[in-house]
């Protein structure tokens, strides 16, 4: 059968070749005859290009056979590949009355618009073929030879079909065109902003930042001037009291006030200064040596890691130490310098009543009473309940504390006169409260038993429990303020030991910083004269002028030189101490008359009866007394009583400081300002800036059970209908992407789902009038997705793609 099937393909190649001899090649003709048709002669487009006749153009054979361009009108090449006639469109165009016709939809098809249905399109082989494909029937037309009167075979039934199309179309329209005018509104306001903050910036860094630093330039002038009166008042109220010949005289005694004398008599002033008031410590260092230092121009380095501080001098020559110099001085007069480095004595006393802690008291060791007094250490204050309180607001470790190993401060402290007397108390006192400790413990054990003796509550009833709690809290806080003068006395020994070590330091340096410690140290005159008669006098030996043997109860620190004597100096002129000294001892002497000695090396007895009371003077110990101002001594330091901070200063001060405060907060504007500028120009607020309408707006919708809000540059929530507050973080604003035209607004970082991923939301936005949630929904687990009407997408794209 094979065979016979060869005659019919030769004869079908045959035909072929007899059409194909009017075909002429596009090779061999470099431009075609008009009327003529080129197209591809294959089913491929990779077939040659052949150039047709017009006698082959709609015959009712197809010869472009891909698209079908030469039988457009006869449809013989329906089913051509691409089923839409695609190819690139002829000079003639497809044209009616009614306005449809040929479009090109992309760079190689040609299509049939419906002129009433834009997004109808058709192909060339679906008109003319006795289906209305259109509405209004522009797609069967009667030819053109036909009567003109004739009309479409079609009925028109735009009416019906196009009622909801239109409507659609028209609010579409609508929203567009209100739209539109919003989205223009908003990118006039952002470009009309943006102007408006760069004019501002300019103005904020060009005028307002250079106003103000020419104005504290000048406020800083006047500022330095107030200061150097400061400094000139101040060394002139100094000049006065150094300059009083019977404050001279307490310190230049010839015979006893050596430089060790001097520095006994600075450790013995803090020592006493520090048991009268915790304001005299500071830090763990004696105020009162601080505070003279500072009126001499001495400035210390309290921070030094050396075994001694270091010191420099005030330069009353530069500007800059004038400067350093008189804000210490403001700080003195505003009583700022007693706050140090850290918190002030005060404020660490208050901060540990409020973190009381209580614990026991342990038995003390009667053996350790025997060693130097400076390896106790209580600085606990205990209360009416047993509560240990630090009194003394100082840290373990500071400036106090720092004996080190320096020669010069051990030799100091162990001359230092009244360490027997405080030695003896201390010891006497921490018996007392250790064995009251445990008869407590011993009451309460007593009161759990229920046949406790009839004789021992007898006894127990007749103990004041509150007399018992005030000796207790009295006698605890005099080892506080022991305690506390313990510390002051050890940190001026550093001090002193670091003057006296100075090759720079001469007697008189020392002399006037005596002076006024003196004056800082607000003692009154008869502790002076106890200090300078304990400093300047030998105590007498443990004989009594009949020869027979003193006993501890004779002996007490003011025995051994009550009644106060006067020495003349060595040239015979000068009494020493001064009258109003000597006057000051003997009161001392008819106050301390009642004294009764005690023996500071012998161990104590624990099983005495705690008393109750504890009046000033018991176990031999005094409090310290601050000076008033009817002392005798007060008056010489009146120049220095009368210094205040000056108002013309003070105001120099807030005026420097108010610029400068304002000058930082403009600066701080600037920036944020830049920032602003900057977050501008990378596209912050969109496309020619069409967010900057809606920035920081909040939109909601209920969906479900939830609320849903998501605000611009802010956060996306979720919460359940009427709640409040609070809620679901879905994100925090990421950024607005554009892809094609349509925009998607981003929220990621939300809080992350239970055994999912974190929560991300996202709003795809299309036009509208009116900026408002449509719908939400939560396609994949813990990402939500938002659609929303919104001005800003009425743009020229959005018009394009809906044939606006």
């Amino acid at each position: 059968l094979r065979p016979s099937l060869l005659p019919l393909l030769l004869l079908l190649l045959s035909l072929i070749h007899n059409h194909n001899v009017a075909l002429v090649s596009a090779e061999e003709s470099s431009s075609p005859s008009p009327g003529t048709l080129r197209c591809l002669s294959g089913w491929t487009r990779s077939s040659k290009l052949y150039t047709i006749s017009p006698d082959r153009i709609n015959d009712g054979y197809c010869d472009c056979p891909l698209d079908g361009l030469d039988e457009i009108e006869t449809g013989a090449c329906s089913g051509s590949m691409d089923g839409m006639w695609t190819g690139i469109p002829s000079s003639s165009s497809f044209q009616n009355e009614n306005g449809g016709g040929a479009s090109s939809s992309s760079s190689n098809s040609v299509v049939f618009v419906c002129p009433q249905q834009p997004s109808l399109h058709l192909p060339p082989s679906r008109i003319n073929d006795g289906i209305c494909d259109c509405c209004d029937g522009a797609d069967e037309q009667p030819p053109k030879s036909s009567d003109e009167s004739a009309s479409s075979p079609c009925p028109d039934v735009c009416d019906t079909v196009l009622a909801a199309e239109r409507e659609a179309q028209k609010k579409l329209q609508q929203d567009y065109t209100l739209g539109s005018q919003g989205r223009q509104s908003s990118i006039r306001q952002f470009q009309t902003w943006k102007e408006e903050l760069q004019h501002k910036i300019q103005t904020v860094s060009g005028r307002d930042i250079v106003h103000l630093e020419h104005r504290l330039k000048d406020a800083k002038l006047v500022l330095s001037e107030k200061r150097i009166d400061l400094v000139k008042v101040w060394t002139l109220a100094v000049d006065e009291v150094l300059s009083h010949l019977t404050l001279k005289e307490i310190v230049t005694n010839e015979q006893r006030m050596s430089v060790q004398t001097l520095g006994l008599f600075f450790i013995s002033m803090c020592q006493l200064s520090g048991e009268a008031s915790a304001d005299q410590v500071a830090n763990g260092r004696c105020l009162p040596f601080d505070r003279a230092s500072l009126d001499l121009g001495i400035l210390w380095d309290h921070d030094g890691d050396g075994d001694l501080p270091s010191f420099h001098v005030f330069d009353a020559e530069t500007e800059e130490s004038i400067a350093n110099y008189a804000e210490k001085l403001v700080l003195r007069l505003e009583g700022r310098d007693a706050r140090g480095d850290s918190t002030t004595t005060r404020e660490a006393k208050k901060s540990t009543n409020m973190n009381r802690v209580k614990r026991p008291h342990p038995e003390p060791d009667m053996d350790d009473f025997d060693d130097d007094y400076h390896d106790y250490h209580d600085d606990d204050y205990i209360g009416d309940s047993g509560d240990y309180i630090n009194e003394q607001g100082i840290e373990e470790g500071d400036d106090g504390n720092k004996e080190g190993d320096n020669a010069t401060v051990k030799n100091l402290m162990e001359k230092l006169p009244l360490l027997a007397v405080r030695d003896a108390f201390k010891m006497h006192g921490k018996a007392l409260l250790a064995a009251s400790a445990t008869d407590d413990n011993a009451d309460i054990d007593t009161e759990e038993e229920e046949d406790s003796a009839t004789e021992d509550e007898t006894s127990n009833n007749n103990v004041d429990p509150m007399a018992l709690s005030m000796a207790r809290s009295t006698i605890s806080k005099r080892l506080g303020n022991i305690d506390r003068g313990e510390t002051s006395s050890k940190s001026a020994a550093r001090y002193v030991a670091a003057l006296i070590e100075n090759s720079s330091s001469d007697l008189e340096d020392l002399q006037n910083l005596v002076i006024m410690t003196m004056y800082h140290s607000k003692l009154s005159s008869e502790d002076i004269a106890e200090i300078i008669y304990n400093l300047s006098l030998s105590f007498p030996t443990d004989q009594q002028g009949d020869g027979t043997e003193q006993t501890c109860s004779d002996v007490t620190p003011w025995s051994n030189w009550c009644p106060p004597v006067t020495l003349i100096s060595q040239s015979g002129v000068k009494l020493y101490p001064p009258p109003f000294i000597v006057a000051a001892a003997e009161r001392r002497c008819s106050q301390r008359e009642d004294a009764v000695g005690v023996c500071s090396g012998k161990e104590e007895e624990t099983d005495a009866e705690f008393p109750l009371s504890v009046p000033d003077g018991y176990y031999a110990y005094y409090e310290p007394q601050v000076r008033t101002p009817a002392d005798e001594i007060s008056p010489f330091f009146a120049a220095m009583d009368l210094l205040r901070m000056p108002g013309d200063l003070t105001n120099a001060k807030k005026t420097v400081e108010d610029i400068d405060t304002k000058l930082v907060s403009t600066r701080r504007e600037l920036t944020k300002l830049e920032n602003e500028l900057d977050s501008s120009d990378t596209s912050k607020y969109g496309v020619d800036g069409e967010l900057f309408m809606m920035r920081d707006s909040c939109h909601k919708i209920e969906s479900g059970k939830y609320e849903y809000e998501v605000c611009i540059f802010g956060k996306a929530t979720q919460r359940d209908i009427g709640q409040k507050g609070g809620g679901t973080h879905l994100g925090s604003w990421d950024s607005l992407l554009m892809e094609n035209g349509h925009r998607t607004l981003k929220w990621d970082k939300g809080t992350k789902c239970w055994n999912g991923p974190v929560r991300s939301a996202e709003v795809i936005v299309t036009c509208g009038r009116a900026t408002k949630i449509l719908s939400a929904d939560e396609p994949e687990t813990c990402r939500y997705v938002f659609t929303m009407e919104s001005p800003i997408a009425c743009d020229e794209q959005f018009k394009l793609n809906n044939s606006l």
